[in-house]
């Protein structure tokens, strides 16, 4: 039932389909109701009043169009346009422009809605093919308008949510840093744009972190060390431990090489210093010479039997 009537609303113009008219649902719903009221009234039921407005309303429009605004004729009007161009009627619709009548079907729309036992001053005749062609490249012109700016909104929208989903990746990002990097953050200083010195500029009060030495102290520690604050050692200087080393190994190698030391018979270790001396001076005859001058000499003058050797020479 539903095709025939589509087909007729498309056979009268080609720009009748939904949402212009309703949709067909709508239209299924529309012809149930139509129906259970007919059975009911040829059943008997109801007043004579609702018979008759029935009985009104098989003579008049099926109406299936969207729009139900009123149309008004030129000459209905008194409009100095009747008769002179090819539209004859006005209508006063705020519908949006997807559900408005044609222009063109104004008239013949008007004439079926205000027939009277089934006529009107418009009947439908024969397929305008060259109207109806043009319509329909117009109605694909538009769908493809249509559907071209959809697309357009679609990548829009798809733009938009991957700029979203940027801007919350590194929202998450700088939310999940460490503790380090947020003092670090915080620890830039703010410039002064109302400043009038160079030294304004920046402001340089930021909050002083608590040094390493105290870290590991309670806050009871931390109020005695305010009454009583902490005495460090005077540490001598470099200069002052230098100079007590130097004198350390002085009285140490004082102590080693003294004077009861050389009292030692040393003929043996005074034979292995002058042995390779011996060539110089004639063998082992020079060799025994050198001794006997050094034990003559005694501990008097230098330790070291070379000095005397030296002497002797001279």
């Amino acid at each position: 039932m539903i095709v025939p009537l589509l087909h007729q609303w498309t056979k009268a113009n080609a720009l009748f389909k939904p949402p212009v008219i309703n949709q067909c649902r709508t239209i299924e719903l529309k012809l149930t109701k139509l129906w259970h009221k007919a059975v009911e009234t040829s059943l008997g039921k109801g007043n004579l009043a609702r018979k008759n407005e029935f009985l009104h309303t098989l003579d008049t429009l099926f109406d299936i169009l969207t729009c139900k605004c009123s149309i008004q004729l030129c000459s209905e009007s008194n409009c100095s346009h009747s008769g002179k161009r090819e539209n004859n009627s006005h209508i006063d619709c705020g519908c949006p422009r997807e559900k408005k009548i044609p222009v063109l079907e104004l008239e013949f729309i008007k004439a079926q809605r205000t027939k009277a036992e089934g006529q009107g001053s418009m009947q439908m005749g024969s397929i305008d093919y060259s109207e109806t062609k043009k319509q329909i490249a117009n109605a694909k012109k538009r769908e493809q308008i249509r559907e071209r700016e959809q697309k357009k909104k679609m990548k829009s929208e798809e733009a938009i949510q991957r700029e979203e989903e940027l801007c919350q990746d590194v929202y998450h990002f700088f939310d999940s840093s460490s503790d380090e990097q947020e003092a670090t953050s915080d620890d830039i200083p703010p410039i002064n744009v109302n400043a009038t010195k160079l030294s304004e500029l920046v402001g340089l009060s930021l909050e002083v972190l608590e040094p390493p030495l105290t870290t590991s102290l309670t806050s009871q520690e931390l109020r005695n060390l305010k009454e009583t604050p902490m005495q460090v050692p005077k540490w001598p200087s470099h200069t002052q431990s230098v100079e007590r080393c130097v004198k350390m190994v002085t009285e140490a190698a004082g102590h080693v090489y003294s004077h009861e030391r050389r009292e030692v018979p040393w003929s043996s270790s005074v034979e292995s210093w002058l042995g390779p001396l011996s060539m110089l001076h004639g063998g082992e005859f020079g060799l025994r010479k050198l001794v006997a001058v050094a034990r003559t000499l005694g501990c008097g003058g230098s330790t070291h039997p070379t000095a005397h050797l030296r002497q002797s020479r001279r």
